[in-house]
């Protein structure tokens, strides 16, 4: 009988072991992946929800604040969020589309930068036949065939106008048989500039949301992460082979121009426009 008890004591005691193993698990596995970090597009404090756009994937989802959780000082007083602000929400999704939060905080300055996988390389080949184009590694030399079937060519540089050399950035994910299935491609931070040589100084740099563009007028104005003052983009001779197309650029989008200052410093002279 003694030897039952405690039997059935250990028992008990290890299980109690196990459900705290499984419940720090599960909350290691919360952390990393039921979240969404991205750019605020709206907020409907009636039907109380938040749009939002994806670091990632650039898709725009709807936040459902319902049951946030009141207690505690992780949460923001999300009716006071703008558009362009960055965040970061933790919850469950409700179906494709909605994502339920717990919590919605501002993103982690990590964060800013946070985007698929990426890998950085010279072009080879273009082929625009069978859909994709190869790039070099070069600090080892490995080729990686790059399958744009897929691309978000809102979000990317046109890859048929690319050129053997062209050093781009390519952000996607590992596909079959030793390829890499793009989700959008950019030229690389340390390509030349318009002026046709490399710059030798840093190059001056804004990053931040999109407010509303203008194609009659060719400019759009983007908010200033740093200052938060809106600035007017001038893309009359942004260099089109190194950007994406600003035409298609919608409110909320967070964006980086190299370019600079007009003489009269108001408006900003883009050389290239890039996600």
């Amino acid at each position: 009988m003694e030897n039952q008890r405690r039997g059935l004591a250990i028992t008990a005691v290890l299980a109690i072991a196990l459900l705290s193993l499984a419940t720090i698990a599960g909350a290691a596995n919360f952390n990393q992946t039921n979240g969404l970090t991205g750019t605020v597009v709206s907020t409907n404090h009636d039907l109380n929800y938040l749009t939002v756009r994806d670091d990632v994937t650039g898709r725009t989802f709807k936040i459902d604040t319902r049951q946030m959780v009141s207690t505690g000082h992780k949460n923001i007083d999300v009716w006071n969020l703008r558009a362009g602000d960055h965040v970061t929400a933790e919850g469950s999704w409700e179906n494709s589309e909605t994502f339920q939060a717990t919590h919605v905080m501002w993103a982690n300055p990590q964060a800013l930068n946070r985007l698929a996988n990426g890998i950085t390389g010279t072009v080879q080949d273009v082929n625009r036949d069978l859909h994709y184009i190869t790039i070099v590694d070069p600090s080892t030399n490995m080729v990686t065939k790059v399958d744009v079937r897929h691309m978000d060519t809102r979000r990317s540089v046109n890859v048929w106008d690319l050129r053997q050399g062209d050093l781009v950035t390519v952000h996607g994910t590992n596909g079959k048989k030793g390829t890499f299935r793009a989700d959008f491609v950019n030229f690389s931070s340390s390509v030349p500039m318009a002026s046709g040589g490399y710059n030798a100084n840093t190059v001056n740099v804004i990053t931040g949301t999109v407010d509303s563009v203008n194609r009659d007028l060719n400019y759009f104005i983007v908010r200033n992460d740093v200052t938060g003052q809106p600035v007017k983009i001038d893309v009359r001779n942004m260099d089109t082979r190194r950007s994406v197309n600003v035409w298609n650029l919608r409110a909320g989008d967070r964006i980086t121009i190299n370019g600079n200052w007009a003489p009269q410093n108001d408006r900003f002279q883009a050389a290239s426009v890039n996600f």
